[in-house]
């Protein structure tokens, strides 16, 4: 019902259609409504461990995905219990109330007319745009209609929802600034602290698109209280895999007719492939990454500190490069974490004692030099000696001084550790972290990632003096008579005499 297409592949759509389902049993569990007599009991449907309160459903486009999640289970959460209160969301209100008419619509132009009239109000009048209820509804006296539908911009004070559906949050259009993305995140932060029924116990669906490795959808997917369903058009979302094998659904879908999709590689690889990147706009290329180790090196350490410990703020970041006699820079250590002022002194002076280290650059911006001056006081106390210089970048943006890096990284004159040399635990969240994978998520997603912390404290090498080991002259061994080693031996000799100063230089 509600889109034939759907009827037509059912290996596809009836186990989607069974997790989106799932939803109706934590109604049930949680206490909000109790089932009718046709509901099936809990123990009969899953396991309680895939009873997941929050879900997010990131869906290739033309998937139906809106059908499903937000029209047609709205109306099966409606006819199970007809007073339970949905709120229908989206980016903009007048796509919410799209959804919201549809949803009424099955009630008046479907089979459900028919099969359900206690639901239709007598009269021609039956909610608006915003909001509608059934007519069997009992609970009169709550505010809320059954299912209501909100934007981002709509104001929704004091009213709150059993469950909310979330679709589209996050568009093209919402990701082009910095606080277009914070817009669409304080929105849901505060939306999911007061605006359900319980706030304990949340019971929403995400479903959309991602447009940016920092949207809404990006952090949702590193929230391990939300599970994470992904369905891209290519099952391992690489364009360049494009064989009848790898396409999700090849009975409705055509290589020649993806081929077609990808015209514009930006948007395929945003609304088809969920990834939002473009191999032609990546300025750091995959191939550049290098990984070795430094020898007869030497060491400086380079600090970007954070302003702060919250969640959404940036790390504080930390990296040990050593140099060789070839300038070749080796990142041989480091951390990214959210540390306070106290911790990042702490961490800074054990890499630099681990590394005998020669110098430190500290990016000093306002606060921050305080930093460098309790740094340069354990510095004394300890009795160790390398250089500390202040570092000021906040005369250049950002991503312009990592830009800078691509020549050098073209060039092949940075090396990385291998993945699982440089573990760490976050001193924040006591999570396990590899330097490593954090240092590729920046680079490759450069500049669409949310942090980049790590690419730009590399710029911090060009900003501070640093010497380069001697180069060490290896003299090849070559096979010799022992008539040629005396020879050489008297040659010195003789020498040595022929200048009469050697004589006092000897005493």
């Amino acid at each position: 019902m509600g889109c034939k297409e759907i009827e037509k592949y059912p290996e596809i759509y009836k186990p989607f259609c069974d997790e989106v389902s799932l939803q109706n049993w934590n109604v049930v569990k949680l206490g909000i409504h109790e089932p009718n007599s046709d509901l099936l009991k809990i123990d009969d449907v899953a396991d309680l461990e895939e009873f997941v309160l929050e879900r997010m459903y990131l869906c290739h486009r033309v998937f139906y995905k809106t059908t499903i999640v937000t029209k047609v289970h709205s109306l099966q959460l409606l006819l199970n219990f007809p007073n339970i209160h949905i709120v229908l969301c989206h980016n903009k209100q007048e796509n919410s109330s799209d959804n919201l008419v549809t949803v009424k619509n099955f009630f008046l132009t479907t089979e459900i007319k028919r099969l359900f009239p206690e639901f239709i109000p007598d009269g021609k009048e039956w909610g608006n745009m915003s909001g509608f209820s059934a007519a069997n509804r009992t609970d009169l006296g709550r505010t809320e209609e059954n299912i209501e539908a909100i934007g981002i911009e709509t104001e929704i004070t004091g009213r709150h929802w059993d469950v909310a559906k979330k679709n589209d949050l996050v568009t093209e259009k919402s990701v082009w600034t910095e606080e277009q993305i914070k817009k669409t995140q304080d929105w849901d932060a505060r939306f999911n602290v007061g605006h359900f029924t319980d706030p304990e116990r949340k019971l929403q669906d995400y479903e959309g698109t991602r447009y940016h490795f920092a949207d809404l959808y990006s952090v949702k997917l590193n929230n391990p209280k939300i599970k994470v369903m992904t369905y891209p058009l290519l099952l391992d979302s690489n364009p360049e895999n494009l064989t009848i094998e790898n396409i999700q659904n090849p009975k409705r879908f055509s290589v020649d007719g993806i081929k077609d999709l990808m015209s514009d590689m930006w948007t395929f690889m945003c609304q088809h492939l969920l990834k939002p990147e473009d191999p032609a706009r990546m300025q750091f290329k995959k191939e550049m990454i290098q990984y070795g180790e430094a020898k007869d090196a030497n060491f400086y350490l380079f600090v970007d500190p954070a302003s702060s410990r919250k969640k959404r703020s940036d790390y504080t970041s930390m990296l040990v490069v050593g140099v060789d006699s070839e300038n070749k820079k080796y990142i041989a250590d480091g951390i990214r974490d959210k540390l306070d002022t106290k911790q990042r002194i702490d961490e800074a002076l054990n890499l630099a004692i681990k590394w005998s280290i020669k110098g430190c650059g500290w990016e000093a911006i306002s606060f921050q030099t305080t930093d460098v001056y309790y740094l340069e006081e354990e510095r004394r106390k300890r009795k160790l000696f390398f250089t500390i210089e202040e570092i000021k970048s906040h005369q250049v943006a950002k991503e312009d001084r990592i830009r800078s890096l691509i020549p050098e990284y073209a060039n092949h004159e940075w090396f990385w550790p291998s993945k699982g040399k440089v573990v760490k635990r976050s001193s924040f969240d006591g999570k396990m972290y590899d330097l490593t994978e954090k240092l590729e998520y920046e680079f490759l997603q450069f500049p669409l990632c949310e942090h980049d912390d790590l690419m730009d404290t590399q710029t911090f090498f060009n900003k501070i003096s640093v010497i380069k080991p001697r180069k060490i002259k290896t003299i090849q061994s070559a096979e010799m008579t022992f008539g040629e080693y005396a020879k050489i031996k008297e040659n010195r000799v003789s020498e040595f005499k022929s200048n009469p100063w050697n004589k006092y230089a000897r005493n």
